[in-house]
């Protein structure tokens, strides 16, 4: 780069910053002529839209992550199975057998968080006699609404509370955007009244959110959350 060019960059920056004093501080001279002229409720509730116009928050979101159905794969008598809700699996561990079939294994680390299966029972390749959870892809599901999702890129930060912690805030960031609605997966693009007139709905997008915080969530899988991002 050459020497001009570095001065017309270092020149962009200073100026860059600059606004962004001024506007600081132009801001800061508003909402106390607002506390003056208003009053401190009036103000208050002048702030806080113009503060919320800077994020986007959501509160469809849940705790979420891959559920694995294990079921053999013939039918027969449920020689072998020891696992019950609330236990840990490791990968490839094995869950239990059926007379004369290979024995059923876990394909990832994780929880168990269904059974209704006896050892003894009989099963069929179409009964699930198990529903693991993979504790290594718990993340936070936030579903965006189409008219928003052009404000969001991976690597985004995002601020994420859980329900059961109250308002205990957890820092992460976009991990995936979703490429198609539930609407479109379910077939139910249409939408019409009792009329016959076409409704056009907002629809929904997938959005993947991983925590970087550090806390334990295998207990509170598909619970509640509230998304809260900032945006440009």
């Amino acid at each position: 780069m050459s020497e001009e060019n570095k001065n017309v960059e270092k020149t962009t920056e200073a100026t860059a910053a600059n606004e962004k004093k001024k506007s600081g501080k132009m801001k800061y001279i508003i909402i106390t002529l607002l506390t003056l002229l208003l009053g401190g409720g009036a103000a208050a509730g002048i702030f806080f839209v113009w503060n919320s116009a800077g994020y986007l928050t959501t509160d469809n979101a849940r705790v979420t992550t891959t559920r694995i159905y294990i079921a053999p794969n013939i039918p027969g008598t449920l020689e072998r199975f020891t696992i019950y809700e609330g236990r840990y699996v490791g990968e490839n561990e094995i869950l239990g057998w059926v007379e004369n079939d290979s024995a059923m294994r876990s394909p990832v680390d994780g929880l168990v968080v269904h059974t209704d299966a006896v050892q003894g029972q009989a099963v069929s390749p179409m009964q699930p006699i198990a529903v693991i959870a993979d504790i290594g892809n718990i993340h936070i599901s936030a579903n965006i609404e189409e008219t928003d999702i052009g404000r969001l890129e991976i690597g985004q930060p995002a601020m994420v509370t859980i329900d059961p912690f109250g308002n205990q805030q957890f820092n992460g960031y976009i991990a995936e955007i979703g490429s198609i609605t539930a609407a479109e997966l379910a077939g139910t693009t249409m939408f019409f009244n009792t009329g016959g007139t076409f409704v056009r709905p907002t629809h929904l997008l997938p959005v993947r959110i991983n925590i970087t915080d550090d806390v334990n969530l295998d207990n509170f899988i598909g619970v509640n959350a509230r998304v809260r991002i900032p945006v440009r």
